[in-house]
């Protein structure tokens, strides 16, 4: 984006509407600027372009240049001296204020060259705190200029008699309630022309603050400096009277908090905020006037729009939109730096990038990987680009946001430490409730600490009063503004809209300098009900042919384009342009155009849905057919990125050409929103055209299926699993059943297959009670092809129902049959070399060899798995695997090396944000808590995984996440008091539980049917269980289940650490031996415990081991007592560390056993 320096020059005294004295002064400033500059600057130099744009009482100069390059200052100081020296020659006075930074340069309908931006609002602000004769710079400026620690400059045109000094910074209160810090220009010694006086303090009433500023847009002539001449060219249409200005009253708290959290941003403590409202409260008028702080404090703004169905859609719109503009006008090297690596993913979603800096987007790999890059990169680029400006990046709409959009910006959010950054959103929150997608992001936002939330309610009735005073120019009497107070209650486009439908209507007139009611009626019967009865009055009141261009505008979106209004719009060219400027006259439309384009967008939503409504269905039809075709011929080369836009435009015809293109521009649009992981908005594009196909052609079910298929793995990727397993893939196999296609039949089958291990688990844990399954198995099975991924995953699957039969009904046949299946699997995919596969079937392949037979086998294929390939595997399936890789590797006592594949986990977590990883990290977190003797706090990451599995909707993961740690966490604490609701009962842990809560024959009815009815031959009970049911025993006395365990433990090789997050097998048969008189061999079990548990640092089972020792020794060997005490007072100091309560009571007593 191209910088500039804006001198802005008033004529004292003079008005914006001019007479012929006037026109004769400007003219002759303008011949005098034009001469000055022709003497002081060299055409054949290659001088960057002086802009110069009258404003009727003077005249604006732009001098163009690069950011960071600015002009010669003697130039700038010698054009001053020059201009004030005319000004006294006239017997006049000037105002002069100067500011930099960056502009756009835009054409208008007038195709005339115009600048806008904050710079010459901001500039216009500087020179009305100054008194006649008076130079002010703004602080950009004197900084860019002069530097703060050289508060003077000498050079032509004052000679070494005469410099220029510098006093500030002053900070004034512009007009309108603006604050800034400007810096005084004087002369030493001082000079009749040039003021001494401090700059102006403009008192704006009660911080009423007007939007924007006719010098925003004036028409401008871009020439060499020696060329410029006086312009007499159209300016863009202005509103017609104070009516139709946009005011903004009120909010002095409000903006101090954004305020002060942009000054925290720029010292490095980036942030994010959410300004909440009803629709018209005010939210776009509040992010504006931060703007102009932003601009003040030498920040930079990029906004972004969020648009409701039908208009532009696009993934990450929002970012894309405003980092775009960014991005076009940044230069290249600077673009480089600051996008760094990640430049060819940032030119995923902003194509411009590629062109800019010749990049090419890297070769997609795993999506969940390829999404955390791109978000990555983003990131990184924001905080590299805030680093060198600090910037405010404004979100409008929220609540119409992408699913794309949300995670995107949660992503940037919580990267923002040390940056220069603040990212403000808003919404409607009448329309977010707890279904809203919005609502769960907002839950995420909650937890990023730099968090703000900022709530507008409507005016009171004294700012109400204050506001129609602003708008009317008049003093207002109180009983009318709480009339409209109460009408209104407070809405700030309400009461706008109230006060100009009755001014327009006569129903108020001005009076002898008063506002006065008229007619018989009484005004509050006159006063339109709600907003939008009053802003189609005012629609009323434009022109047949406005109403018209309107229309088309409404069905074309809240925002488009000049050229694509103009084509769909038919009529004669002056006839349009005057609609248009009527349109921004009365404050329908306002111009937003950006760099090589004219955009207009209407001023507020509620204006587009009123003119949308009114049509009735075959004009909306018509017109819709009319924007496809011509957004389909304007961005013919395009198409790709307008392909959402196309579809709705064509989804609302009933031409079954159209509608064909509908589901195919829907199917463009799902794909490029897949190709950059914009998975949820390729869940709605796939709706919108499976829909489109059922009205086309009901019958044609191969193009049905293959859209359902689509969206059910959309679905599942997107977090919607459920729906995709339930809902959708059922629809297609039916519809691929049908039609007797087993191709389509078994892929949907393998999608649900793999929605069921998103959803729910991995292997056994997702069986257990799981009906889902059941639905899908025989389908997976009978249209598997043998040797493929296909056959692996039905066998899985075939293997998982059966665990779940066989535990059912107590049957280990079924069982073993179930690991037969399993196994069957893994040895397909070991010959397929699939890794995706592979990965998959491998850990699922461990949680069938957990029995204490298997230990040597599965520590073995741990150490395989360690050394597959990775690429290819998505992150998921490698994650998941990844933590039971460690988990092995921990139980065979390689902690350290089982904490590689534990962080290897939580790096995939980190980089894809994906829902069953981020689970899976904080499992991970807890296992290391809990083993390091952090329990309470492993306590809290479980109570976090719950409530996080249910934002994420996976509720099933998050309990069996929760399960690996959360119940011995808080058997350890003491603090099971009652089942646990989310453990499902009848299993290893629920025979625990019930016999540490004193539920004895509860407890020994499931260890019976457990472990005394199962049959020992085959046993494939998992060790962790194994060892729970054994506690339960211990507590309970059930002494043939410990004998019966306690015997088939010792004769395998139990490992370290049971399950790799249970207690050390060695302590449980140590108990089980001292229980059985077995002493000696008790004795033994405990000290290889504290060897093992040493070994892999587990705090709690240390703790607990020393003290059942040195309760062994206390009570059956009474000379070792002194070794005794050492374990015990080592016990009871870690127990209290730990919160171990029930163990340390247990110690306790055996202290007091010894005193007494």
């Amino acid at each position: 984006m191209p910088a500039a320096t804006i001198m802005f020059l008033d004529i004292v005294g003079f008005s914006k509407n001019p007479n012929s004295r006037q026109l004769e002064l400007v003219d002759s400033l303008t011949t005098e600027v034009v001469s000055s500059l022709s003497t002081l600057i060299n055409p054949q130099a290659g001088t960057p372009h002086v802009v110069a744009m009258p404003t009727g009482d003077g005249m604006a100069l732009a001098f163009l240049h690069q950011p960071n390059q600015p002009w010669d200052i003697s130039t700038i100081m010698s054009l001053i001296c020059r201009v004030q020296q005319w000004a006294k020659s006239k017997d006049i006075s000037l105002r002069t204020g100067i500011h930099s930074g960056e502009v756009d340069v835009i054409t208008d309908i007038n195709n005339k060259t115009n600048i806008v931006g904050d710079t010459i609002n901001y500039s216009q602000r500087v020179m009305d705190a100054a008194n006649p004769k008076q130079v002010l710079f703004s602080d950009v400026a004197f900084r860019q200029y002069i530097g703060s620690n050289n508060p003077s400059y000498s050079g032509p045109p004052y000679g070494p008699e005469c410099k220029a000094v510098f006093e500030g910074a002053v900070e004034v209160q512009a007009k309108h309630g603006m604050r800034m810090l400007v810096y005084k220009m004087t002369l030493d010694p001082p000079q009749e022309w040039l003021s001494n006086e401090d700059p102006v303090v403009h008192q704006a009433m009660e911080s009423t603050v007007t939007g924007k500023e006719t010098a925003q847009q004036m028409p401008t002539d871009i020439r060499h400096p020696a060329s410029i001449g006086t312009q007499r060219t159209p300016q863009t249409p202005q509103t017609l009277n104070p009516l139709y200005r946009r005011v903004f009253v009120g909010r002095e708290p409000e903006l101090k908090q954004l305020q002060s959290v942009f000054d925290s941003a720029i010292s490095g403590e980036g942030g994010l905020a959410v300004v909440v409202g009803e629709p018209g409260i005010g939210k776009t008028s509040l992010c504006e006037q931060l703007q102009t702080y932003v601009t003040s404090r030498g920040g930079k703004t990029l906004v972004g729009h969020c648009y409701e169905k039908g208009s532009l859609s696009l993934p990450y719109l929002a970012f894309v939109e405003a980092l775009r503009s960014y991005v076009l006008n940044r230069p290249p090297d600077d673009l480089r730096k600051e996008m760094g690596s990640g430049a060819g993913d940032v030119a995923r979603i902003i194509p411009e990038v590629r062109d800019r800096l010749k990049v090419e987007p890297r070769q997609p790999g795993d999506p969940e990987e390829e999404r955390y890059r791109l978000f990555q990169s983003v990131t990184d680029f924001l905080v590299n680009a805030s680093a060198v400006q600090p910037l405010l990046i404004i979100l409008e709409d929220l609540h119409d946001a992408d699913k794309g959009t949300l995670e995107l910006l949660i992503h940037v959010s919580r990267h923002l430490s040390g940056a220069r950054l603040l990212i403000v959103g808003t919404y409607r929150d009448v329309e977010v409730d707890r279904t809203h997608p919005l609502s769960g992001s907002l839950a995420e936002m909650r937890r990023i600490s730099n968090f703000t939330r900022v709530a507008l309610r409507g005016l009171t009735a004294d700012e109400v009063q204050r506001m129609l005073q602003n708008v009317v120019e008049q003093d207002i009497p109180w009983g009318l503004a709480e009339l409209v107070y109460k009408r209104t209650e407070g809405n700030p486009l309400f009461v706008q809209e109230v006060i100009r439908y009755l001014t327009e209507e006569k129903l108020l007139i001005r009076a002898g300098g008063k506002v006065i009611t008229t007619g018989s009626t009484p005004l509050e019967m006159s006063i339109p009900e709600g907003l939008r009865d009053v802003i189609g009055k005012r629609l009323s009141r434009l022109s047949q042919k406005c109403n018209q261009v309107l229309a088309f505008a409404a069905v074309i979106g809240r925002e488009f384009a000049l050229e694509t209004l103009k084509a769909v719009a038919v009529m004669n060219e002056d006839v349009f342009v005057n609609a248009l400027k009527e349109s921004v006259q009365f404050s329908v439309l306002e111009e937003r155009s950006q760099v090589g384009v004219v955009r207009y967008r209407f001023t507020h939503a509620f204006f587009r849905q009123t003119l949308y409504e009114e049509m009735i269905a075959p004009q909306r039809l018509k017109m819709h057919q009319q924007v496809a075709r011509a957004l389909e011929t304007q961005y013919a080369k395009r198409l790709d990125e307008h392909a959402a836009e196309l579809a709705e435009h064509f989804s609302q015809s009933t031409d079954p050409a159209d509608l064909t293109k509908a589901i195919y521009y829907g199917e463009m649009a799902a794909k490029r929103a897949t190709d950059v992981f914009a998975y949820g908005e390729a869940v709605r594009l796939l709706e919108q055209a499976l829909g489109v196909q059922r009205v086309l052609d009901p019958d044609d079910k191969a193009k049905q299926c293959d859209l359902l298929l689509a969206l059910g793995d959309a679905l599942t990727v997107a977090g919607s699993p459920e729906q995709a397993m339930d809902v959708v893939l059922p629809e297609a196999l039916s519809l691929a059943e049908a039609i007797g296609d087993s191709t389509r039949a078994s892929k949907a089958c393998s999608l649900a297959v793999a929605g069921l291990l998103y959803y729910a688990g991995t292997g056994i844990n997702f069986q257990v009670g799981y009906p889902r399954a059941v639905r899908w198995v025989d389908k997976a099975d009978r249209y598997a092809e043998p040797e493929t991924p296909g056959r692996a995953w039905a066998d899985l699957l075939w293997g998982g129902t059966k665990v779940s039969a066989g535990l059912i009904a107590r049957d280990y046949t079924v069982l073993k049959d179930a690991r037969r299946l399993v196994s069957q699997a893994f040895e397909l995919a070991r010959r397929l070399r699939d890794p995706a596969t592979f990965w998959t079937m491998a850990y699922i392949q461990l949680q069938f060899l957990q029995a204490p037979q298997y230990t040597i086998e599965r520590w073995r294929l741990a150490e395989e798995m360690a050394l597959w390939p990775r690429n290819g595997v998505p992150v998921k399936t490698l994650g998941m695997a990844l933590v039971w890789v460690g988990r092995i590797l921990l139980e065979s006592g390689q902690r350290k090396r089982a904490e590689e594949f534990y962080n290897e986990a939580k790096q995939l977590a980190e980089r894809s944000g994906q829902g069953n990883l981020v689970l899976i990290s904080l499992m991970i977190d807890s296992i290391i808590a809990m083993l390091d003797g952090r329990l309470e706090e492993a306590e809290e990451i479980n109570r976090n995984i719950t409530a996080r599995g249910d934002e994420l909707s996976l509720a099933e993961y998050a309990r069996f996440s929760r399960n690996w740690t959360g119940p011995r966490c808080e058997l350890l604490l003491g603090r099971a008091t009652e089942f646990p609701e989310y453990y499902p009962e009848g299993g290893a842990f629920s025979a625990l539980y019930l016999a540490q809560i004193g539920h004895d024959n509860e407890a020994k009815e499931v260890l019976k049917r457990n472990v005394l009815e199962r049959p020992a031959a085959g046993d494939a009970t998992p060790i962790n269980n194994d060892i729970a049911y054994l506690e339960a025993a211990l507590i309970i006395k059930y002494e043939d289940v410990i004998e019966r365990l306690s015997t088939r433990l010792a004769e395998n090789t139990p490992g370290h650490i049971a399950g790799g997050y249970g207690p050390c097998p060695q302590r449980i048969l140590g108990a089980s031996a001292t229980f059985l008189g077995k002493y000696k061999e008790a004795r033994d079990h405990y000290i290889e415990s504290i060897k093992m548990s040493t070994i892999i640092k587990s705090r709690p089972e240390i703790a607990l081991t020393r003290l059942q020792l040195a309760e062994l020794l206390l009570e059956h060997y009474p000379a070792e007592k002194k070794e005794a005490l050492e374990h015990l007072d080592f016990a009871i100091k870690e127990f209290r560390e730990m919160k171990m309560q029930p163990s340390l009571e247990r110690a306790l007593r055996q202290k007091d056993i010894l005193k007494a």
